[in-house]
């Protein structure tokens, strides 16, 4: 019975040796399974941005080569399309807006040279609008200037202004442009990039 019982005893401790040692070969499988899989992911993302490196720099070198060989013409070709392209695009969206809108774009605009006609006698000329509709927008925008007279452009001027209001002192020392066209000028020249990034996309640009 002695013997017996020693060798259940040993059986089990066998069993429980063997139990211990299959969990460990478990574990360390496990962690091995972990590592090679992180290493292996990290192999993939330097693989992927390597990749992503190469390309934009192949993009770049391409972009750089065609921009050297491409003829001259071409390239004046291609900055013509691009401002006219911004430039009916612009005269669309102006089309697009309410004449309540198109009075504050001409406000705002008048503003920016308030402080040069501010208690000065001033002839108001206006495309677009009527007297009364002129003189309340410089009465609005340009506090301060005394309004003698307001009356409209020619049609010539009126078609090379758009819709809008010169400003002029009475002496004809001073002239503001308050004009849609003006406005439209003041984007192509000094929003140039800004312009053409809103309206055709960035990719344009290069």
């Amino acid at each position: 019975m002695e013997v017996l019982t020693t060798s259940d005893a040993l059986e089990s401790q066998i069993m429980e040796d063997a139990r211990n040692k299959a969990r460990r070969i478990l574990e360390s499988a496990d962690k091995e399974c972990a590592a090679v899989r992180a290493a292996g992911e990290r192999k993939l993302l330097e693989e992927t941005q390597r990749l992503d490196a190469a390309r934009e720099a192949r993009v770049a070198a391409l972009r750089q080569e065609l921009a050297t060989t491409l003829p001259l013409d071409f390239m004046r070709t291609r900055l013509t399309f691009i401002q006219e392209a911004v430039s009916k695009s612009l005269d669309d969206l102006f089309d697009g807006l309410t004449g309540a809108e198109l009075d504050r774009i001409i406000g705002r605009m008048l503003r920016r040279a308030a402080y040069a006609f501010k208690d000065a006698p001033v002839i108001v000329m206006c495309a677009g609008m009527d007297a009364d509709e002129a003189r309340a927008i410089v009465r609005e925008s340009v506090p301060g200037a005394k309004v003698e007279d307001v009356r409209p452009l020619s049609a010539a001027d009126a078609a090379a202004a758009g819709k809008g209001i010169i400003l002029q002192t009475t002496d004809g020392s001073r002239r503001y442009r308050g004009t849609l066209n003006e406005m439209k000028n003041l984007l192509l020249e000094e929003y140039r990039e800004e312009s053409v990034t809103a309206l055709l996309g960035k990719d344009v640009q290069r």
